[in-house]
């Protein structure tokens, strides 16, 4: 009953910062001038992208040997506290951006790491609705200095959600540990160091899936290109990738502590589920958007972009599927088979980083925003691909099976 009520709790959280954050993309669309978009477009896509670096690998070591949480801490916050300052350095370099703005980057970046380790340790610990909070709950604080509307600087906003939650997650005392599990890995330090590397990679080429192409797009400096690919994505896309990351989120712990899910039968049932609920899940999210473009920012029906919505519908449905393979690789992956994986996606990250630093100087606005979608869409399959391809040969080892 306990575990029932953790379960749904952590989802109500997960859902208040869903909407919460829907709300807030939706009135900055409407309300905002494409400058300030630009700006929380870059804004959001930084500090969620160096944020989730400074981890460094660690969430998956940490799920599968919860010992390791304060052993490493003290690691973590030393890495977090350079990544971030070297990370704000360059970023000031390259944007002309005030020392007011870069000294809400850093404090963004820093805060938004301390918030990430809290919730892969409460993650780890089977503290599901805890993890959740420190994960998502910020989302709210967000949405309500947004409509209280004090100040115009959207920098600010995210400095103070992202400290009030760390400080209401540090009371929660989610990452301490109560009980170990017997499913436990026993890993030593090296072991650890190991393995995080080889998550770093993969995680480092995630990250640049998920956010890259805002990142490198406002650093480039197109801004039509940029609010269009934010305007349709943050109105098609939220719904589905939001229900995709709270499945994937529930299932790492899940599967870790069922043995029967070290066998063909159950990634293949599994595979299947997930398969009819990112085609079901994809439809109502694409659906809603389109209402939402036409109904809630007046865009006319035959002004919509029916190339950008079918592309982004396509990516939203091949990150739901890649769910299950992932999560399979990472938790039953040994480090050979972490490093092939990571190897893999480090190539075809790159490539699509080239591909969109191309595009952006060979096209500009709305056009370039279609064809980094498509760019987008490809990286995408290439990751569902080769975790594909490693999970069914982890799940081959006589270890695993």
């Amino acid at each position: 009953m306990k575990k029932k009520i953790d379960l749904l709790a952590s989802f109500g959280i997960y859902g208040i910062g869903l909407l919460s954050f829907l709300i807030i993309e939706i009135l900055i669309i409407k309300q905002y001038s494409s400058t300030s978009i630009s700006n929380w477009a870059f804004y959001k896509s930084t500090v969620i992208l160096i944020g989730s670096f400074t981890l460094l690998g660690y969430g998956q070591v940490l799920l599968r040997d919860p010992r390791l949480i304060k052993t490493h801490f003290k690691k973590f916050v030393i890495r977090a506290l350079i990544v971030s300052f070297f990370s704000t350095l360059l970023i000031f370099l390259i944007k002309d951006y005030s020392w007011k703005q870069a000294l809400f980057i850093f404090l963004g970046i820093v805060l938004y790491g301390f918030m990430n380790y809290d919730s892969a340790a409460s993650r780890a610990n089977n503290k599901l609705w805890k993890s959740q909070f420190s994960k998502n709950f910020w989302r709210f604080f967000i949405l309500l200095f947004l409509l209280a509307n004090f100040t115009e600087d959207i920098f600010l906003y995210f400095v103070m959600a992202f400290a009030i939650t760390l400080l209401l997650s540090y009371f929660f005392k989610g990452s301490e540990i109560e009980s170990l599990s017997k499913v436990h890995e026993d890993i030593s330090i090296s072991q650890a160091e190991g393995l995080s590397r080889a998550f770093l990679i993969m995680s480092i080429t995630l990250i640049f899936a998920v956010h890259g192409e805002q990142f490198v797009i406002n650093l480039y400096g197109d801004e039509v290109a940029s609010v269009h690919l934010f305007k349709y994505f943050a109105v098609v896309t939220p719904i589905a990738l939001s229900l995709n990351g709270f499945l994937g989120f529930y299932l790492g712990p899940k599967i870790i502590r069922n043995p029967s899910s070290k066998s063909f039968t159950g990634y293949n049932s599994l595979c299947r589920k997930v398969w009819i609920f990112s085609i079901v899940n994809t439809l109502i999210s694409a659906g809603v958007g389109v209402l939402f473009l036409l109904y809630y920012l007046e865009i006319s029906f035959k002004d919509l972009d029916f190339f950008l919505i079918g592309a982004l519908s396509c990516i939203v449905f091949i990150r739901g599927i890649y769910i299950t393979n992932s999560v399979y690789v990472g938790i039953y992956g040994n480090k050979t088979e972490l490093f092939s994986v990571a190897k893999y996606f480090g190539i075809f990250t790159i490539l699509y980083l080239i591909a969109v630093v191309i595009a952006l100087f060979l096209f500009s606005g709305i056009f370039t925003a279609q064809i980094i979608s498509i760019l987008s869409l490809m990286n995408w399959l290439s990751r569902y691909v080769i975790s594909d391809i490693y999970a069914k040969r982890i799940l081959n080892r006589e270890t695993v099976v």
